[in-house]
């Protein structure tokens, strides 16, 4: 009989565990169970709207850093080689008084004034001008034309040889004044420099533009 007593005290004893991590104990009383605690850092919690935000300003960023680049690319270039640089063009030896040459990669004619070209545009003879071939007026390429002829406005003189626009008529002389047409000025000038071995060289990247004083522009040999 007592070790059926003991027997039923013990089981009133044990606790009885129920779900949710619950246990019930002796007199009706539940006890919970705590999980353990994870083990290493927690990962924070990033919500959708936090993601898109991240994503939106890592874009505006690099857009950013992109633009910044380009502008600083076009103030200070390096190493521009071709159009827009230094171009070696030739020697005097190739270009005699009166005589021009077209540049096609330099996009630019090459021009020695003779006497006469001199005494006609306020230059110097022998002096050599760079003239950007395109038009001032919308851009054309503007050819020179030996066998075209018409007076000129300055000194009331007619003689031959011109460049003309072919676009829209406008008309310069040997130095790029121009004397006719819609062209808002003179045809533009660019640098140039003559080394001691007579090498040319026109910086495409140096352009002035054009006026009445074109001819005084030109650059002497030696």
């Amino acid at each position: 009989m007592a070790d059926e007593q003991d027997e039923a005290q013990t089981e009133s004893k044990t606790p009885v565990v129920r779900s949710g991590g619950a246990v019930s104990a002796a007199g009706g009383h539940a006890v919970v169970l705590a999980p353990p605690a994870p083990v290493g850092p927690a990962l924070p919690q990033v919500s959708r709207r936090g993601v898109m935000r991240i994503a939106f300003w890592s874009g505006m960023g690099a857009m950013l850093a992109g633009i910044g680049a380009t502008i600083l690319n076009s103030l200070w270039p390096r190493g521009v080689t071709g159009f827009g640089g230094k171009i070696l063009v030739g020697n005097i030896s190739a270009l005699e008084p009166g005589k021009k040459l077209q540049i096609v990669e330099a996009k630019t004619w090459l021009v020695r004034l003779d006497a006469e070209q001199a005494r006609r545009n306020g230059g110097q003879e022998g002096a050599i001008l760079a003239l950007y071939q395109k038009c001032p007026h919308l851009g054309c390429t503007v050819p020179f034309r030996a066998d075209f002829s018409r007076d000129d406005p300055r000194n009331g003189e007619k003689y031959a040889g011109w460049f003309l626009c072919p676009c829209h008529g406008s008309t310069y002389s040997d130095a790029g004044v121009r004397v006719f047409g819609p062209a808002p000025r003179s045809m533009d000038t660019m640098a140039l420099s003559i080394d001691d071995n007579g090498n040319i060289t026109v910086d495409t990247g140096d352009i002035t533009p054009g006026g009445v004083n074109n001819g005084e522009r030109g650059v002497l040999p030696g």
